[in-house]
């Protein structure tokens, strides 16, 4: 019995080794863009993480250079890991007021703007209650931002109650923000103490609803990404589009005639993302990430869409086209001829000295006629479960300077994704899930220069490295096949390892993830002898009602596993169950069970071997049996469990 204990347990923790040949088998590979290759559940040995003591319904993030700044609801969390894994707590003055029929939610001291204000001060705004609040944070130290009317700003820059679809910026020390205006109504507004008294903002006839999701200075502009209802009567057609817009940074508004302090260059067009072969629409923009390439400085928009029967996708927009349009486009429902000196939209030095005319067609059309088409004409992938939420797009500069860019997604399940863009498709490497606690993720913030990633959902903050080369053991096949740009094979040391920009003898292809030289080659450096010696040797009772499982833990979601059994005879069997493990199970082991029993999978024409068992017969007394009852159903819950 002492020798049969520790082998039933193998079971569940199966003896693992890899060899590679060339596939004798006709299955095909269930390989997709969209489903992972590989999952992950993330330990806490290379993690850092803080667990928020409330629920934090919004939890604001920024992001400067090692310290993550949350703002939680009366509370500004300051995080630097390398410092300390305690965070610092600075808490907010009181929640002004009281709340008065309203539910909790609406009541508390939420942070909706957590910005850079100047080099010594960060901006908060909070809802507070019944009104909101901002500050000037200098080291901990909170002092009220007084306006231009010396009163403390906070009107017109956040709603209160806090709502979504709201976003903000400061640059150059002008706040940008999606500000309420007359109740419900959403305004976007800009605000400068030391140049206007009173803010900029749009007319209220030139977005129907807003949602807001993000906003993002481009050279001498401030482009700001929103969805807004359309008049639809049609339930079968989504209420939703999405727009892009744009201001100058410079705009001061109109003159006293037209504009006066509204926006001068407003412009909006359409975000087109759809799927034309199978006339299905994306019209509801969920988040954007601008990217900018570190090689020829290429500016891209990544936006997340989502469709009106809940599926998601990415696409991808040029900045080089979305200029165009802005530059070139005609003018929506107008019929006039359009200025040319200067064009209505176009930065100038004093926008209160613009003519009239290119004032009259900002204020009445302030629309493009033509769409803005996303790179590819569709989606640069789509999702339907999970839903597709954050994006942030990371640069991975390999040999010869080549660079790779990774998209990395949080999901409507509360894991991430990783994700490689080849052209116009993509490959998901891999999901990892990272919180201990399920919620929603409600930000992604990218470090790209160490390669670390921090996640923070409602209950919690996550940092955790992009980096995991050493997840892809096994083989050079095994490393291959991930297509992960931040690894590759090193030949010397016969092992997946991270690339550098001075990465020499190091393999990596990502367009197809085969290797320079052919699988043959691979063969004498990974082949069976190795598979022989890490063979499990089990002794089990004959002719016994006993179910026993044999365990081949999964390494790629994108193979097809399957055992293959040498005794009397030689067969093929299928996973009894195939989900995170490929188990055997062996309901009544008899004289004909005796044999080899190994695990392969293949995926792109290469079989590996996982498992091995070598099953021997062996008669048992009553003692020895019902020991064996015992565990093999121990191993039976347990792999339940793992399921």
């Amino acid at each position: 019995m002492v020798l049969l204990l520790p082998a039933l347990l193998l079971l569940i923790a199966a003896a693992t080794t890899t060899s590679t040949s060339t596939s004798t088998s006709t299955s095909t590979s269930t390989s997709t863009s969209t489903s992972p290759r590989l999952k992950h559940t993330l330990t806490d040995n290379n993690t850092n993480r803080v667990n928020f003591q409330q629920v934090e319904q919004f939890a604001t993030t920024l992001l400067e250079g090692r310290t993550l700044y949350i703002g939680g609801n009366g509370v500004l969390y300051r995080i630097n890991f390398d410092e300390s894994s305690t965070p610092k707590k600075i808490q907010l003055p009181g929640v002004h007021g009281k709340c008065r029929g309203q539910n909790s939610g609406s009541c508390g001291n939420y942070i909706m703007v957590l910005q850079r204000f100047s080099t010594r001060h960060l901006l908060v705004c909070a809802t507070g209650s019944p009104s909101s609040r901002c500050w000037l944070s200098d080291n901990g130290e909170m002092k009220e931002f007084i306006n231009g009317q010396n009163r403390v700003l906070g009107q017109f820059v956040l709603p209160s109650p806090p709502r979504q679809g709201f976003a903000s910026l400061v640059v150059d020390q002008r706040i940008y923000s999606a500000a309420p205006l007359d109740g419900d109504k959403m305004v976007f507004s800009g605000y400068r103490k030391d140049d206007d008294i009173k803010r900029l903002k749009t007319d209220t006839r030139w977005m129907n609803d807003p949602r807001f999701v993000g906003m993002s200075p481009v050279g001498d502009l401030i482009y700001m990404f929103f969805r807004e209802r359309i008049s639809q009567k049609d339930p079968d057609v989504d209420p939703w589009i999405s727009r892009i817009a744009r201001v100058c940074k410079d705009d001061h508004g109109g003159s006293r005639r037209r504009l006066q302090m509204k926006w001068s260059t407003f412009l909006k067009a359409r975000l087109l993302c759809n799927e034309p072969a199978n006339n299905v629409h994306f019209n509801r923009i969920e988040d954007t990430f601008i990217y900018k390439s570190p090689v020829d400085g290429e500016t891209r928009v990544y936006g997340v869409f989502r469709s009106n029967w809940n599926g998601t996708a990415v696409c991808v927009y040029s900045m080089k086209e979305i200029s165009k349009v802005f530059a070139t486009s005609a003018f929506k429902d107008s019929n006039g001829p359009v200025p040319s000196n200067p064009r209505p939209g176009t930065c100038v030095k004093n926008t209160k000295e613009l003519p009239d005319e290119v004032l009259a067609l900002v204020e009445d059309h302030p629309e493009m006629e033509t769409w803005i088409h996303p790179i590819g004409d569709r989606p640069l992938m789509t999702s339907y479960a999970p839903h597709i939420k954050k994006i942030v797009v990371d640069s991975v500069v390999g040999p010869n300077e080549e660079v790779t860019r990774l998209l990395i997604l949080a999901m409507g399940d509360g894991t991430i994704h990783k994700v490689l863009e080849t052209g116009t498709s993509t490959f998901t490497i891999a999901q990892l899930t990272v919180l201990k606690q399920p919620a929603p993720i409600l930000s992604i913030s990218l470090d790209s220069d160490r390669k670390l990633l921090y996640v923070t959902s409602t209950l919690e903050l996550v940092r955790f490295p992009l980096v995991a080369c050493e997840e892809y053991v096994g083989s050079r096949t095994s490393c291959l096949h991930t297509r992960d740009p931040y690894c590759g094979w090193d030949n010397d040391q016969e092992k997946c390892v991270a690339i550098t920009p001075n990465s020499t003898d190091v393999e990596q292809n990502l367009m197809s993830g085969e290797g320079s030289f052919p699988i043959e080659a691979e063969m004498s450096r990974s082949s069976s002898p190795r598979a022989q010696s890490g063979e499990t040797v089990l002794h089990l009772p004959l002719n016994e009602d006993i179910p026993v499982y044999l365990s081949c833990p999964k390494q790629s979601y994108h193979a097809d596993y399957m055992w293959k059994f040498s005794g009397e005879g030689e067969k093929e069997l299928p996973c009894s169950s195939n989900d995170d493990n490929c188990l055997l199970l062996i309901r009544q082991f008899t004289e004909d069970k005796v044999g080899s029993y190994r695990c392969f999978s293949s995926e792109r024409g290469v079989e590996q071997l996982h498992a091995s068992y070598n099953i021997q017969g062996n008669s048992a007394s009553s003692v020895y049996v019902s020991s064996v009852a015992f565990y093999s159903v121990l191993v039976t819950a347990l792999c339940q469990v793992l399921h």
